[in-house]
């Protein structure tokens, strides 16, 4: 606690700037005891108010004294009075600003609030100017004044706050309205022929747009010396000595107030004359930004031909309709393309786009160079395989892609089969869902009643549960095989005779084949040379290297054989059968018998990896069938197209196929086996010691729920969502079945938490694949739960959307749902691929007897119900083959309207990196050590960032000020959870807490993106070696540091001073603390034990 002598030398040191707030105070306090004094009520706080703010303003001492033209420094006397006087201007003007600008917001709510604002700002201005009026009729009377006296003084305030509004409310009417205009008031007309007038309308040039500017600010400083000058002589010349208005001494007032508060406003008033300046440009960028979503709808619903749409606006080009500075740096480009042969511009951004950008960049740009109604829907059809629709874009989207349609299908499949196995697991107290196991008893015993082929198992006798409950709930895990067949039938993998229980009877152990893979491989390869002997031509022969691809891929989690070719003409046919469908076929009828003949086995026994594997491997088939096509035949007939037109080029070409390999998690798999091992290792490892904090740095994401979902529904499920975290530390700790709640429900059925030991986005965040071991660490204390934090955001997220849908659907039934929600919702129906009449089928599947909507994702038999047909392209033609074009009718349920958007929602809040999101090389696991930690930043700069962008942007299409207010406070909100976590931190580690940056606060939020990286950003990493290299080149730089510059940068006398060892011992000591995380971190005990804690 500051003494009272150093609280007294604080307010010595009080400056001008410093001093204008308890001035400005003081005198709001001084007018409200006068008021009381009128009113003849004592006021005792408000009098204590105005004291303390009167012994703060002691702190000041003036430094230029005495009048203007009596100071030896007049333009420091200005700047020290014009500091000191500035909140009387600034208040008035920032709070009508304010207030204008909420009164424009289209809800009641912030229009009574922006009224409020208006008239509060008018009060605190009048009871400001009275209070001036007041001290001015004092010092004319010499003696404090009457009562009756007062109110005079309070009459002429009200007409000395009059004059004192005139500037400050023009001023703040223009800032407003550079908000208000920019999102949604007042905008460009988007009808066609305005924009064609507007786009071929001549920019201002910069000297136009400053004179605008400058005429705009001379009048607001006109305005407020001249009213300011008509306030004081209206003070003067009403008080108690009137003649003073003409005297020498007056006037001189009368200047001074003038010449101080008129330069003020000027500068208060600059964000009114920058709109002002800009109005015309703005509009014309606006215009032009229309004017090629105008050409994209065209192009999007034109004929799939390759004639040129017609009707499209000619974007005129050059000077007078580009900004100069564009202008500028094109001309400077050309001159240094001519100089030295390179296109600067063009080489940043193919760079830039290959570092930071999304892996589907190259087929955005493909797809927006487009002069045809082929080229563009062909292309936009091969990039909304791979990814959905970016909310807020306005674009026409479609239902599913490739990764939601794979999750809806891993949690239709595997929801309840998952909560079967864990009701039939043994468990551990306090190590929740990650200790479980299934006896190998029971596992024989449901395989069998599964697959009657498998050997005969009984049931164990110690099994004291229900059997007629275990009967039922085999049978549900055969209904859930009977849709994975249906599944497969419906999207040509399957004929309708065929049964898939043939390829779970016998899958491969990873751990076996791990344990023996040279084994495996010799005998796999004698396995498929016995079966061409004995089916002769019928069978193909598996080569030694098929078989060691095969091995990784088991080993590595992966299946080599969904690999397709890249042929000039692409073929549609003829790929060899997936991996899980081999461990069936006739090239591995022997293997078992050979590996007997061994003394081994590499059937998987365990029916959870039996279950798990086969469901997982059918939700990734049938999703990549459906999107891509069987054998991707429908990505190869939109590419051959394409290239037959001559719009494609090769490198675009090998980017989708490289993009399909990476969404299948083959991408750059067939590297050297040792080196992905070591990759994985230093990625774990460094993740390990470096990330046990990491929850606490995630603690912004919850603002984005508020940002997408609202506020309002943000809150009012904060009972679920606490409800959530609860049930899941009841399971965790209980050493029983804890059948899922609803919250948990939920989640499975977005396919999400499908397997506690197993965090997809952490994986690709810290490690960019698969990697138990971090799953593991992530889930526990040492790790901060960074899992559960990271699933109860997700289900926050998912309960406020539900939220939201319900209060629109009962909105439109009782008719009273506003336009600007309406207007939301379409753009979110149009972004999804659903339509108003999709909507209402979802609502009235939810609907109660009472008439009222409720969506609740846990409700399978709603989520199953049909409610249309449609036909869907389940195989292009094939000319070659001589087949025709597969199209059947499929029924459309529930879920397949309601789960890709929910799913679409979730990830807009809790980002999730994907092949599609982050850029190509991430997905390299040659390159794991260096896009550790990138991943994150990189992907919420190429999601969320661009979504508040555009929801900020005044030249989005369809401007909603609303949801621009919503991002503000959003980002207000992760600002605040930032500096919390921050506080958390520092007091785990012992350390008093010191205020981040600005730049900090920004890059912990991730609002830097991949730009913050090379300044040593991001939220997990510190420093620019650890953002830039990731954890294990930091490592290395640490080394370097510790190891050989201590001895490169000593004398030769002072090498015997040189400690290496210890600081080698400290680093190393330190990183293993922070492995065990906050109690790692905050007790040290690793360090202590070395007597590194100091």
């Amino acid at each position: 606690m500051a003494t009272l002598a150093e609280d007294e030398e604080r307010l010595r040191r009080l400056s001008a700037g410093q001093a204008s707030l308890p001035q400005y105070l003081q005198m709001q306090g001084e007018g409200a005891s006068a008021f009381g004094d009128i009113l003849g009520i004592d006021t005792p706080s408000i009098d204590a108010f105005a004291a303390e703010q009167e012994r703060i303003l002691g702190g000041f001492q003036s430094k230029y004294p005495g009048r203007l033209l009596e100071s030896e420094k007049p333009v420091e006397w200005w700047k020290e009075k014009a500091a000191l006087n500035s909140m009387n201007t600034i208040a008035p003007m920032l709070g009508f600003a304010i207030g204008n600008t909420m009164k424009a917001i289209p809800t009641p709510v912030t229009k009574i609030l922006g009224t409020a604002i208006n008239w509060a700002t008018a009060a605190t201005t009048y009871n400001m100017n009275f209070a001036d009026t007041l001290a001015e009729h004092e010092q004319a009377a010499g003696r404090e004044l009457t009562p009756t006296e007062k109110s005079w003084a309070a009459t002429v305030g009200m007409g000395v706050t009059y004059l004192d509004l005139i500037a400050p409310r023009r001023g703040a009417t223009e800032t407003s309205k550079l908000l208000t205009k920019a999102f949604g008031n007042g905008g460009v007309n988007a009808t066609r022929d305005s924009l064609v007038k507007l786009v071929n309308t001549n920019r201002d040039k910069l000297a136009k747009q400053i004179g605008k500017g400058a005429k705009f600010g001379a009048g607001i400083v006109g305005t407020e010396m001249a009213t300011e000058a008509g306030q004081k002589a209206l003070q003067i010349g009403t008080s108690q000595d009137p003649g003073k208005l003409g005297t020498s001494e007056g006037l001189q007032e009368i200047g001074e107030e003038a010449i101080i508060a008129g330069p003020i406003a000027g500068a208060v008033s600059t964000p009114g004359a920058v709109g002002v300046a800009r109005e015309q440009n703005r509009d014309l960028a606006t215009a032009r930004r229309l004017v090629k979503n105008y050409n994209r709808d065209l192009l999007a619903n034109a004929p799939d031909t390759l004639d040129a749409v017609e009707g499209q606006i000619k974007l005129p080009e050059g000077k007078g309709y580009e900004s100069e500075f564009k202008l500028l740096a094109e001309k400077g480009n050309k001159a240094i393309k001519g100089l030295i042969g390179v296109d600067v511009k063009e080489s940043a951004q193919q760079l830039t786009s290959a570092i930071a950008f999304k892996g589907t960049d190259p087929l955005l740009k493909l797809r927006n160079k487009a002069q045809s109604g082929a080229v563009y829907q062909g292309a936009n059809r091969i990039l909304q395989m791979f990814q959905a629709t970016e909310t807020g874009t306005g674009e026409q989207g479609v239902r599913d892609n490739f990764f939601n349609l794979k999750e809806r299908k891993s949690g239709q499949y595997l929801k309840d089969v998952i909560n079967i196995i864990n009701k039939y697991s043994d468990k551990k107290m306090f190590v929740g869902q990650i200790g479980k196991d299934i006896s190998p008893e029971m596992s024989k015993y449901i395989l069998h009643k599964i697959d009657p082929k498998r050997p005969k198992a009984n049931l164990p006798a110690e099994f004291k549960g229900d059997t007629a409950q275990l009967a039922s709930d085999i049978q549900t895990i055969k209904n859930k095989i009977e849709i994975v067949r249906k599944d497969m039938v419906d999207n040509g993998l399957l004929a309708e005779s065929q049964s898939v229980e043939d390829y779970l009877t016998n899958p491969i152990s990873k751990e076996a084949v791990k344990a023996n893979k040279d084994k495996f491989i010799d005998l796999l390869v004698k396995s498929s040379q016995q079966a061409v002997k004995d089916k002769g031509g019928k069978v193909k022969e598996i080569t030694k290297e098929e078989a060691a691809e095969i091995a990784e891929g088991i080993v590595n989690g992966y299946d080599p054989s969904v690999r397709i070719d890249r042929p000039d003409e692409p073929a549609f046919e003829g790929q060899t059968k997936r991996s899980f469908e081999k461990s069936r076929s006739e090239a591995w009828s022997n293997l078992d018998a050979l590996a007997e003949a061994e003394g081994l086995s590499f059937r998987e026994q365990n029916i959870e990896k039996v279950l798990t594997n086969y469901l997982q491997n059918a939700a990734t088939r049938v999703a990549s069938a459906n999107i891509f096509g069987k054998d991707a035949s429908k990505l190869k007939a939109e590419l051959s197209k394409l290239n037959k037109a001559g719009q494609i080029t090769e490198d675009e070409v090998n980017r989708a196929y490289d993009l399909y390999d990476a969404s299948h998690n083959i991408y750059k798999k067939d590297a050297n086996p040792n080196a992905l091992a070591a990759s994985k290792v230093a990625t774990t490892v460094g993740a390990i010691t470096h990330l046990g904090l990491a929850t606490l740095s995630s603690l912004s994401e919850l603002a984005w729920i508020g940002e997408r979902a609202g506020f309002g529904n943000m809150l009012a499920t904060l009972p679920k969502a606490f409800k959530y975290a609860i049930d899941g530390t009841r399971k965790g700790v209980s050493g029983k079945y804890i059948a899922p709640g609803e919250s948990a429900t939920a989640m499975a059925t977005l396919g999400f938490n499908l397997d506690p030991r197993v965090n997809e986005r952490l994986d690709q965040i810290f490690s960019t694949d698969t990697n138990k071991v971090l799953s593991i660490y992530f889930r526990t204390p040492l790790g901060g739960m960074l899992t559960q934090f990271t699933n109860f955001n997700r289900n926050w997220a998912a309960q406020a959307w539900m939220a939201n849908l319900n209060h629109r659907a009962n909105s439109i039934i009782a008719g009273d749902i506003k336009d600007i929600d309406q207007r939301r919702l379409d753009s979110e129906l149009k972004e999804n691929g659903l339509t108003r009449e999709d909507f209402s089928l979802i609502a009235n599947a939810f609907r109660g007897e009472n008439g009222r909507v409720k969506i609740d994702i846990t409700r399978d038999d709603v989520l199953d119900t049909v409610v249309k047909r449609e036909t869907r392209q389940v195989a292009p033609a094939n000319k070659k083959k001589k087949k025709k074009e597969d199209v059947r009718e499929i029924d459309v349920t529930v879920r397949d309207l309601l789960i890709p958007w929910m799913q679409k929602v979730v990830d807009d809040v809790v980002v999730h990196p994907r092949a599609s999101n982050k850029p190509l090389w991430m997905s390299d696991p040659r390159l794991a050590i260096f896009a550790q930690l990138k991943t994150f930043p990189v992907v919420f700069g190429n999601t969320v960032v661009k979504r508040l962008l555009r929801k900020l942007n005044p030249k989005q299409c369809t401007p909603d000020y609303g949801a621009a207010v919503g991002v503000a406070g959003a980002i207000a909100f992760a600002y605040a959870a930032v500096f919390t976590g921050e506080m958390l931190k520092d007091a785990i580690k012992g350390q008093d807490f010191e205020d981040p940056s600005f730049k900090e606060t920004l890059d912990r939020m991730g609002l830097t993106g991949s730009v913050g990286l090379v300044f040593g950003a991001g939220r997990f990493s510190e420093g620019a070696a650890v953002g830039l290299g990731g954890t294990a080149i930091g490592a290395i730089d640490t080394l370097y540091d510790t190891l050989i510059t201590p001895v490169w940068t000593a004398d030769e006398d002072g090498l015997e001073d040189v400690s290496v060892g210890g600081d080698l011992v400290e680093w190393f000591a330190k990183s293993l603390d922070g492995s065990l995380g906050a109690v790692g971190v905050g007790f040290k005990p690793i360090q202590k034990l070395t007597g590194k804690d100091n």
